[in-house]
């Protein structure tokens, strides 16, 4: 009979060393694996605000556009002209190049809070030029004109 209990506490044992050993493998396989999902996300190119803004300029602006983006640390650091604003202001100062120029017509400044939000209202700039570009092109060819 004790020859039986012996063998039981050490079975009970066995059963807790391998639960212990499963849970330290269980540990590093997590961590391996969070470690792993960290590298990942960094080796992919980033899905923001910038590389949007250049995709759909670039679709917009056939001929090809420029921009430059002035960032104001504070409201005493912006131009007499810049919206007031507490925080940091960012402009962006964008044109749209012609067929064959190589300098644009007109250059635009658009007031910002952040960087991505002027180059989303950039975009939307861009975006109500083209809409008034078509709505021009319509009236150009209005049939009832008698010229």
């Amino acid at each position: 009979m004790a020859a039986s209990s012996a063998s039981g506490a050490l079975g009970v044992v066995a059963q807790l060393e391998l639960v212990a050993v499963g849970g330290v493998l269980l540990v590093l396989a997590v961590l391996l694996l969070t470690r792993e999902v960290r590298r990942w996300r960094r080796a992919r190119p980033p899905d923001d605000q910038e590389v949007r803004a250049r995709a759909v300029m670039g679709e917009l602006c056939p001929n090809g556009w420029q921009a430059q983006i002035t960032i104001y640390s504070s409201a005493s650091a912006t131009p007499p002209d810049a919206p007031r604003y507490d925080g940091g202001l960012v402009a962006v100062d964008w044109s749209e190049l012609g067929e064959y120029e190589v300098e644009p017509h007109v250059t635009r400044r658009i007031w910002a809070p952040t960087i991505a939000a002027g180059l989303a209202a950039m975009v939307d700039d861009r975006r109500t030029d083209e809409v008034l570009e078509r709505i021009e092109r319509g009236v150009d060819d209005d049939p009832w004109d008698a010229d």
